[in-house]
């Protein structure tokens, strides 16, 4: 919001997360009144409540007078004296999480340009609360092993920790900053079983081919497995080939049931 508030100067914006589908505003830059503060938006209604019903982004040049939207708002806007304003969901696997909004208040109206940036900023806003929603929701199950408590029988349990190490390593390849990315990727480490002890010595599989394997073992598909990791199908099937020479295995799950045996999974 800072960011574009710079660009866009001088700029109005606002946000807010949708709980229960409703769009509850929150976050403010650059507004002069507490109009918007604590204004739900429900489904369909203003310029929020059809992006975040339509899972599309929607820029308005005039806001009062747009026959495109409803006008409950219109009094909220109009104390701000925003003229044109442009809204953008934020997605995360496919469900509305958040509407960002950026408006001006007159001279020249925002065009695609401004909505462009918008949406660019509400991609890394959504890639942000995937991460945290994924390392809140696997990092529990860290806690839960420490506490000794896995609350289920020992099968969905171990099934959940082996989700939980996938798909930490799977996050850990689709962030940009090398700091939390190595800090995913512990997490994830903590989750596998010790060392093996054995007096063979333990292939080592590179990075990728672990990453790939991880998520065999969870079923995936090469086209799956190619989704969560941001690679190609073929690239897949070739990581997986690699690791299974290595483990001197004759199918996917030979490999992974032999790198379980070694420690390299859980």
């Amino acid at each position: 919001m800072r960011g574009l508030a710079h660009r866009f100067r001088p700029a109005v914006l606002f946000a807010g997360m949708v709980e229960r589908n409703v769009l509850q505003l929150s976050e403010f830059l650059g507004t002069v009144t507490k109009s918007l503060h604590r204004v739900s938006v429900g489904p369909g209604a203003g310029l929020g409540g059809r992006v975040f019903s339509q899972h599309r982004p929607y820029l308005v040049t005039d806001y009062l007078n747009s026959e495109r939207i409803t006008h409950e708002y219109d009094f909220a806007v109009h104390s701000e004296q925003i003229q044109s304003l442009a809204a953008v969901p934020i997605i995360v696997r496919a469900e509305p999480r958040s509407v960002l909004y950026l408006g001006s208040r007159g001279g020249v109206p925002l065009g695609q340009r401004a909505l462009q940036d918008a949406m660019e900023a509400a991609a890394k806003i959504a890639a942000e609360i995937q991460i945290r929603d994924e390392v809140d929701r696997r990092v529990s199950v860290i806690r839960q092993v420490a506490a000794g408590n896995p609350g289920g029988s020992d099968r969905i349990f171990l099934e959940q920790v082996r989700q939980a190490h996938a798909e930490l390593r799977s996050l850990a390849t689709t962030v940009a900053d090398v700091q939390l990315a190595q800090q995913l990727s512990g997490i994830g480490s903590r989750l596998a079983p010790p060392s093996f002890t054995g007096t063979q010595p333990v292939p080592k599989l590179a990075p990728r081919e672990l990453d790939v394997l991880a998520q065999v073992a969870l079923g995936c598909s090469y086209q799956e497995t190619a989704d969560r990791l941001g690679l190609k199908p073929a690239t897949v099937k070739s990581y997986l080939q690699n690791a299974m020479t290595k483990l001197s295995a004759h199918n996917r799950l030979e490999a992974v049931s032999i790198a379980r045996q070694l420690g390299l999974l859980p």
